[in-house]
């Protein structure tokens, strides 16, 4: 009975996984921005995130950096994803803090889905693979900032 329980978990976790994975590759339309980054998060109650990433905005690509933290995480893990951008009616609205909910359970492989809004109406959905070993359900604030375009 244990043994068909552990493997039903792991069909859900494996459907999980890569539902959350090609929503991440198909979810923005046409006219959203969209945002590639990698990041590193750690915690003991109170989690801290660093990272950077690129917001692609039509032919535009811009260099941008994240740091900021939540409460109820423990752990530490790397992610690394892509996100749709919604509402980004100039590139400057990018800047600033968001507020994010999100959760992740990750020992060794998983992925992480985190909603993030900023004071400028300007949305964020972020689907992401995880590497390390962290238990969190968090509400946080990130501060994005872009840095210098990126001419391609």
């Amino acid at each position: 009975m244990i043994c068909f329980r552990h493997l039903g978990l792991l069909a859900l976790a494996g459907f999980l996984a890569s539902h959350g994975t090609a929503h991440a590759q198909t979810g923005c339309a046409d006219t959203d921005a969209w945002i590639d980054m990698s990041a590193h998060q750690v915690g003991a109650g109170i989690g801290y995130l660093w990272g950077q990433g690129t917001l692609h905005d039509g032919t535009n690509h811009y260099r941008f950096r994240v740091r900021g933290g939540g409460a109820l995480n423990i752990g530490g893990i790397a992610l690394s994803g892509r996100g749709c951008v919604r509402n980004l009616a100039r590139v400057q609205d990018f800047n600033g803090t968001y507020w994010t909910a999100g959760g992740t359970a990750t020992i060794h492989h998983g992925t992480t889905g985190v909603i993030m809004e900023n004071a400028r109406g300007v949305d964020i959905n972020l689907h992401a693979q995880t590497r390390g070993a962290q238990l969190s359900g968090q509400v946080g604030r990130l501060s994005f900032r872009l840095l210098d375009p990126i001419h391609s």
